[in-house]
């Protein structure tokens, strides 16, 4: 599994609430009058016009810094709110301001700057951005992909699937190095969604009679199933008013192996944001998969989601109550293949989000099993 699928098809668990806990970043000193009222009011105008006004005071990169540090909670709403402040750089910076966005609540600062870019001037625009995106390495590039393919669908119109991930095409035969996975997974979570006009968009591609619809319409080449996949679980949860058991029966008829394993890389990070941090409640759920092998897959997709937004104690844990801590997981040959495969994706998501001048002992330090840190330590410095 590529890396790029990994994290950023993670965007579609911010739709369902906390992903990990905001405590784990608080400041000591205490907020501003601005994050202050953030934190009093559930109104998403209210918010950014807070946010606003916090921004043209401290600046575009503190006022960023200031938002990640405040303890809210990792949320749709949260990632909506750090849209602000990629509107902000564009307008005020244009394709420069790129190089002021920090990757916090999975890079929504990116995507706020790149769907404002498109709607500002389409491709050209929208190539210019890509390229100061491409200096800022993978998973920032990959993102600002992902929201070009949001943005792509929302021009064409919701009805006009097929031509936004033509889009797609197009993007990658215009930039050198755009990754197509991210933008067909952009296209098809905005199909979801498409609440750019206020509400669902009657246009749609989706069928409540139809479970695997729109990823077994013949309108749509094989090559773009993989986004679609991803971001069927998050469709069928809707339909299915939360019972993820029937989700899992759903990407379990799956016939094609990879687009089985996409469909429950999907539900699994769909089950992310309703563990709320909390390690027990990740096992439970994850032991609703229809078998081992689904339970173990739906643990370690939950380690590296965590891990991705910003979690440095969870993902642990996770790992290391696989076949132990009296929690309902796995035991056996498969038990220790369930290990293997969490730490696994810690390792590469660690890689992925690691900065060249980070400490790779530090990262590797909250591994309480000493055989897995050693192990951890010896990966990253490779």
């Amino acid at each position: 599994m590529i890396i790029g699928i990994i994290i950023i098809s993670l965007l579609l668990s911010f739709k369902f609430g906390i992903l990990s806990p905001g405590k784990a970043f608080q400041k000591n000193n205490s907020p501003s009058a601005e994050i202050t009222g953030i934190q009093a009011t559930q109104n998403l105008d209210e918010q950014v016009k807070l946010y606003t006004k916090l921004i043209e005071r401290v600046g575009p990169q503190q006022a960023q810094e200031d938002l990640f540090k405040s303890g809210l909670p990792f949320t749709g709403q949260t990632h909506l709110l750090n849209h602000t402040v990629g509107d902000y750089l564009y307008l005020k910076y244009g394709s420069a301001g790129l190089l002021q966005c920090q990757d916090y609540f999975l890079s929504s600062c990116y995507h706020g700057f790149i769907l404002h870019a498109i709607g500002d001037g389409g491709m050209p625009k929208v190539a210019e951005a890509f390229g100061y995106c491409r200096k800022e390495g993978p998973t920032v590039y990959s993102q600002c992909a992902h929201a070009m393919g949001h943005g792509f669908l929302a021009n064409v119109g919701y009805k006009n699937l097929v031509q936004a991930l033509k889009t797609c095409d197009e993007a990658v035969n215009t930039m050198p190095g755009f990754p197509a996975f991210n933008c067909y997974d952009g296209v098809f979570m905005e199909n979801i969604w498409a609440v750019h006009d206020g509400e669902p968009s009657p246009d749609r591609w989706v069928k409540q009679s139809d479970m695997e619809y729109p990823c077994n319409d013949k309108r749509i080449d094989d090559k773009y199933l993989l986004g679609c996949w991803s971001n069927q679980p998050s469709l069928v949860y809707q339909f299915y008013k939360g019972d993820v058991k029937k989700v899992a029966d759903v990407c379990l008829g799956v016939k094609k192996p990879e687009f089985q394993q996409m469909c429950f890389d999907g539900l699994a990070r769909q089950i992310h944001p309703l563990t709320k941090g909390e390690v027990s409640k990740t096992f439970e759920l994850c032991n609703l998969m229809p078998s081992l092998k689904w339970n173990n897959y739906c643990v370690s997709v939950n380690a590296g989601s965590s891990y991705a937004v910003g979690d440095r104690s969870t993902p642990f844990e996770i790992c290391a109550n696989i076949n132990g801590g009296g929690l309902p997981a796995s035991g056996g040959a498969e038990g220790d293949q369930g290990k293997q495969d969490c730490y696994s994706r810690i390792f590469s998501t660690i890689r992925a989000y690691a900065k060249l001048e980070e400490d790779i002992k530090k990262l590797c330090s909250k591994i309480s099993e000493t055989e897995w840190r050693k192990k951890c330590e010896e990966i990253l410095k490779t």
